[in-house]
Parts: structure tokens; C-alpha cells; sequence
């Protein structure tokens, strides 16, 4: 009876998610209005930073990026919009040139009452907190009263940024000194000119780790949160509702991937209630059953599917029509494609609470206000363990599944490699270096354009060097280069001096949920089956040399990019 009526809540589960949309393909429907707008508009200005990381900024070889510029990269095909980078300026710069008409919108902000008089704006696309810091004193975490300002204590702020009427009330006995930009702001707090600063958590993360900056921490939450929209010019509304459509297209995993590529998940140290103990217990919990309930519907699905296949098999070897086995095929496609965005909606559900429950161990961990005992302190980490492993689970099972179902979008394009090697090799060296590893990264000179999906091929380059740092040794070595094997393959060496694998883990590598006997680190066993696929996607393949004790080396095998002109 009871296995009755969980099947009959099952297919009414199932009913809901196959009448949900499918996921629209790229481009919006624009009215005729919106068309002639965008024809009698050939250019639209964006104004950008040169330090808003991860929002906007410059890097070493002097390119805009960062979250903002993805998000309008992505507009820009949606839209049709003919989108122009003004040159960077300083965020004060940027709203007097909105006043005056010098550039069009900007992204990543808030809206205020004050910047309604000369500025409209879009729906908020990502919301960020911001956070109060500190300078770490010879190791200590926290300054006095973490989280809090002292009485008359002075707090600096970014100019022109919206938190500032926020402090003005909510802090009305705490003087506030205006830096030129957030860079400024951490580089004096981290030098002690300064003993408090305010910044967004994603801005502040972003910078100490891109600056090297390690003796400034996060020590509290002041309940304010920026909001962030994008913000146009009052006089073109239509150019506010091309915008939104534009953002209401890009779905809740496309918002995600963008914000995992900027915004890193540990933020630093701080302090926080106790009561975080109790709320991270509940909700790691709660993440914890609503994947072990995903789970149980995942196999009874895909036992109900395989039961109607055989159903409907059985009928065509009865009837003998050829028009029950297509409506057969049909039916477990659609079942695939329902089973795929039910995963998506539940992984998007379950990593924000786990985000909440990492940020939450990390600053209970330190509070140096109101420390832990031992026994509280290990109860915490194997919180923020279990969290982590987690959320490595979801992120994996939820790119496997939207691989086996066809629904991961793979686009292989020409694209320079070195730079997107060299940021994969500049993330991994704080891991490399607590490893005591050597982690080293050989370009060579004038290699050609590859034709890879970039995405994509981050997201195997970061699986490998992560393994590689991981299956290693202390004192070992982990090594990244690239070279052109004849006019038409280019290839990618991740090689490092780890245990090696033995011919029978080589045989058994790239099999689903196979730890190699090695269970008591940390991994899932699907990172290197998802990057196999996704090499397959973009029309290259990955290769394995080992022996046991001797380390291993991987070669990921793509195409040279066509000559200009050229077919591929």
C-alpha cells in the first residue's frame, strides 16, 4: 500500500515535469518596436573598471573581464544588441559619464533614489552581502568585537558606492573616509593605515586572492546586500525591456556556471553566532535527505521508464506497426530531457544552502571573540567536510547527467589556450604549494588558435590539475604544457611525479563511480568520465601514460583552429 502511493506521487511528480517548458534555445522574441529601436541604434556603451573585480577588470594583458562582461557577452547574442566596452574608469567616473550621456548602461549595480534621477534598471540578476574587514595581527583572526564597529571607530568605504547612506544610518557615531576604489580600500586596511573597511564579499574574496593579500579577513555580516542590476539611460526605456528579456532568458545553471567562474566559495575567516552551528546542522541535513530523495526518485524513474519500454516493445512484437516503437523512442526521450531538468531545479535548490552552510563552518571556525573548544572545533570541520563533498557530488552528478542526456551545451570555437592555462595553473598554486608541491606551466612561443569550447575545456584543466595535485607526493611535481603535433593537433600535457596508475586502473580509468581502490580520498569517481565526454563534445580526446609509482601523464588531444577563411 505504502509503495502504491509513493508510485502514484511519483507519476504525479513526473506529470508536473514533463508539462515544464523546454529550455529555449538562444536568441529572444523581439516586437517590431524593439527591432527598429535596436536599427536606429547601431551602438550601445557599456561602461566598465579597471579594479571592480570579479564584476569588471583589467587583466595582465590589458582585457576587460569578469562576471559583468559574460553577462554581456551573453546579452549581446540574445539581444542583437551592438554592445561597445567604454574604457575603464573609476566607478564615480562611470555614473557622472551616465549623467552626461558619454555611455549607455552599466552592470553590476544597485538601485538607489538617487541614481533613479538620471538612470533606470533591469530586474536584479545576482544579489552579494556586504561584509566588514579586518587586518589579521600576527596570526590573530579577529579584531575586538568581531563582526561589530566600535563606538566612533572609523570605517572606510569605496566612493560612490549605494552602502554608503546604509552606514550613514545604520553606523550614525562611525566617521566614514572614502577611498578611490576597492584595491585602494585593502591594500591600506592590509598595510594598517586603515582598521576597518566595508566591501561586497565578492569584490573582497576576488581581490585578496587575485592580490595576494592574506592578513585581511571577513569578520561579519552588516545586513546590508547589494542587489545588483543593470542600470540604462532613463531616456531609452525600450532598451531597459530588450535588456530583460535578455536576462529573464538566461536560466538559473547558466546564472550559476557564471557566478562559480568568478566568485570562489571560501571566503575567509570571521565571526559569527553560535547559532550557525544549529542552522548549518539543520540545513546540511535537510540538502542531505532532499539528495538521498532525488536519488530514490532518479532510480524509480528510470525503472518506470525501462518497465514502459518494455511495455511498448511488447506491443510493437504484437501489433507489428512501426509507429508504436517511434512513439516508444519518444517517450524516453522526453522522460530523459524531464529527468534532466528535475536534477537541475534540485541541484540549484541544494548547493545554495550548502554555500550557506560552508560560509557559516568557515566563520564559526574563527571566531576569535567566542572560540571553540576541541570537540566544537572538530564537529565544525566535519560540517564544512561533509558540506564540501557534497557539493562536489551535486556538481558532478548534475554535469553527468546533462552530458548522458544531451541537454550540456558544447560549443568548440578558435580560441587562444595559453591565457586560459595559465589562470587554471595561477588557481591551483595555493593547493599546490599547501601540498608542497612544484607546480610549473612551459608555454611555448606563436602556438596557433585550438578549437575548443573554453567553458569547457577550464573545466577539464582543472579537473586534471586538481587529480594530479591530489594523487601526488610531498616534495613531487606537477607540470602543464602545450605544443602542435603536425598542422592540424594541438595538445595538452598534464603530467606529475604522483603514484601512477597500474595497468588494470588504466583498464578501469574512465568507468562511472570507479575510485580506483583509492576511497579514502576525497573524490566522486565521474570527474574524469566528464571530461572524456566533454573532450568527445568538442571533437578531440583525452589519453592516459602511467605505471605505478611513477606518476601520470594526461594528453588532451584537440583540433587546430582553420587559417581565416578556411573550412574546417
Amino acid at each position: 500500500m505504502a509503495r502504491a502511493r509513493f508510485l502514484a506521487l511519483l507519476f504525479c511528480l513526473t506529470g508536473l515535469l514533463l508539462a515544464l517548458p523546454l529550455r529555449a534555445q538562444d536568441g529572444i522574441e523581439l516586437s517590431a518596436e524593439e527591432k527598429a529601436w535596436i536599427a536606429a541604434h547601431p551602438l550601445v556603451r557599456v561602461a566598465t573598471s579597471r579594479s571592480y573585480g570579479p564584476f569588471t577588470f583589467v587583466d595582465e594583458s590589458g582585457a576587460v573581464r569578469g562576471l559583468s562582461v559574460d553577462y554581456i557577452e551573453r546579452l549581446r547574442r540574445l539581444t542583437g544588441l551592438h554592445i561597445e566596452l567604454a574604457p575603464p574608469a573609476p566607478f564615480a567616473e562611470s555614473m557622472q559619464a551616465l549623467k552626461d550621456g558619454r555611455v549607455d548602461l552599466i552592470m553590476s549595480v544597485r538601485d538607489t533614489a538617487e541614481r533613479r534621477e538620471f538612470l533606470s534598471f533591469t530586474r536584479p540578476y545576482i544579489t552579494v552581502p556586504a561584509v566588514l574587514l579586518r587586518r589579521r595581527e600576527d596570526g590573530v583572526r579577529t579584531a575586538p568585537a568581531a563582526g561589530d564597529l566600535q563606538p566612533g571607530e572609523k570605517v572606510s568605504v569605496s566612493q560612490g558606492y549605494a552602502v554608503q547612506p546604509f552606514l550613514a544610518d545604520r553606523f550614525p557615531d562611525n566617521p566614514r573616509t572614502i577611498e578611490a576604489d576597492d584595491r585602494s580600500l585593502l591594500r591600506r586596511l592590509a598595510g594598517g593605515e586603515i582598521s576597518a573597511g566595508v566591501m561586497d564579499m565578492a569584490g573582497a574574496t576576488y581581490l585578496m586572492r587575485t592580490e595576494g593579500i592574506g592578513n585581511v579577513r571577513v569578520v561579519g555580516d552588516i545586513g546590508f546586500a547589494y542587489d545588483l542590476a543593470i542600470g540604462y539611460r532613463r531616456d531609452w526605456p525600450l532598451l531597459g525591456r530588450i535588456l530583460q528579456k535578455g536576462l529573464d532568458q538566461i536560466d538559473a545553471d547558466e546564472r550559476q556556471a557564471i557566478a562559480d567562474r568568478w566568485i570562489p566559495l571560501d571566503h575567509g575567516g570571521g565571526a559569527f553566532s553560535r547559532r550557525a552551528v544549529i542552522g548549518g546542522s539543520v540545513v546540511l541535513a535537510l540538502g542531505l535527505l532532499g539528495l538521498l530523495a532525488m536519488a530514490g526518485w532518479n532510480r524509480t524513474l528510470r525503472r518506470e521508464v525501462v518497465a514502459r519500454t518494455e511495455q511498448l516493445q511488447h506491443e510493437l512484437a504484437e501489433r507489428r506497426r512501426l509507429q508504436d516503437a517511434d512513439h516508444a523512442r519518444a517517450m524516453a526521450e522526453l522522460a530523459n530531457r524531464s529527468k534532466a531538468e528535475f536534477m537541475s531545479q534540485a541541484s540549484h535548490e541544494l548547493r545554495t544552502p550548502l554555500n550557506a552552510v560552508l560560509g557559516f563552518a568557515q566563520l564559526l571556525a574563527v571566531d576569535g571573540e567566542r572560540p571553540l573548544d576541541e570537540t566544537q572545533r572538530q564537529r565544525v570541520a566535519r560540517i564544512e567536510e561533509a558540506a564540501r563533498h557534497l557539493l562536489l557530488l551535486i556538481e558532478d552528478m548534475m554535469s553527468f547527467s546533462r552530458l548522458e542526456s544531451g541537454t550540456l551545451v558544447v560549443e568548440a570555437k578558435p580560441i587562444d589556450a595559453i591565457p586560459l592555462l595559465r589562470r587554471c595553473v595561477e588557481l591551483a598554486m595555493p593547493a599546490a604549494a599547501d601540498a608542497g608541491l612544484t607546480l610549473v606551466f612551459e608555454p611555448p612561443p606563436n602556438l596557433p588558435l585550438v578549437l575548443a569550447d573554453p567553458l569547457r575545456l577550464e573545466q577539464v584543466m582543472h579537473n586534471l590539475v586538481s587529480n594530479a595535485i591530489k594523487y601526488n607526493r610531498a616534495g613531487g611535481w606537477v607540470r602543464v604544457r602545450a605544443w602542435t603535433r603536425g598542422p592540424e593537433e594541438f595538445c595538452i600535457e598534464v603530467a606529475d611525479s604522483g603514484m601512477g596508475l597500474s595497468i588494470e586502473q588504466q583498464a578501469q580509468l574512465f568507468q562511472p563511480f570507479n575510485r580506483l581502490g583509492r576511497s579514502a580520498l576525497e573524490g566522486t569517481g565521474i570527474g574524469l568520465v566528464i571530461c572524456k565526454q566533454l573532450m568527445e563534445r568538442m571533437g578531440g580526446r583525452i589519453g592516459v601514460s602511467s605505471e605505478a609509482g611513477q606518476g601520470s601523464r594526461f594528453t588532451l588531444e584537440l583540433r587546430v583552429a582553420p587559417a581565416t577563411g578556411a573550412t574546417p
